[in-house]
């Protein structure tokens, strides 16, 4: 059965994730604020692959790195599949290509959820010894997000208390 009624379609949208358009536009955030002041005829080559090193942790190893206003995303290749990770918590990164510049952008976490991730299928680590949280980020009120678990659990959390989220890639 086709929905052919607009406000269902435009209500549904919303809550359709689209990975690379998130990217896209991430990138295109960063590549004008960087743009900003800078000569024309510089070409800077963006980073690929950054080591970020945490504490009590494995270190990680992010392709097409993004860093925001206190995090630092990237997709992390498994030999399955694909995820989009984001790490709030890190001692330092490691840019493994040497010469190149590390992509940024101004958005913080909590406002890169509210515009790009309500609706979307995440898993969740707050703390080293507490198990990861899997479910759908479903708003974002003042400083929190609303989180329900897939066992339907509704959770209010902080967004400074998330330390590691992955987004899976999603597919339609």
């Amino acid at each position: 059965m086709w929905i052919s009624h607009t406000e269902y379609q435009v209500f549904w949208h919303k809550y359709l994730m689209n990975l690379d358009a998130l990217i896209e536009d991430l990138e295109a955030q960063a590549y004008f604020a960087s743009n900003q002041g800078e000569d024309e005829n510089t070409s800077i080559e963006l980073c690929k692959l950054v080591l970020v090193v945490r504490k009590n942790l494995p270190d990680v190893y992010l392709s097409m790195p993004l860093q925001g206003r206190g995090f630092i995303a990237g997709f992390k290749v498994t030999n399955t599949k694909s995820s989009w990770q984001v790490l709030q918590e890190y001692l330092y990164l490691e840019p493994q290509d040497h010469g190149t510049k590390l992509q940024r952008t101004k958005v913080s976490l909590q406002e890169l959820i509210t515009a790009h991730l309500i609706g979307t299928s995440v898993k969740l680590s707050l703390s080293a010894n507490q198990a990861e949280l899997s479910g759908y980020l479903v708003s974002v009120s003042g400083r929190h997000i609303e989180f329900v678990t897939f066992d339907a659990k509704r959770l209010w959390i902080p967004v400074k208390r998330i330390r590691h989220m992955v987004v899976e890639k999603l597919s339609m």
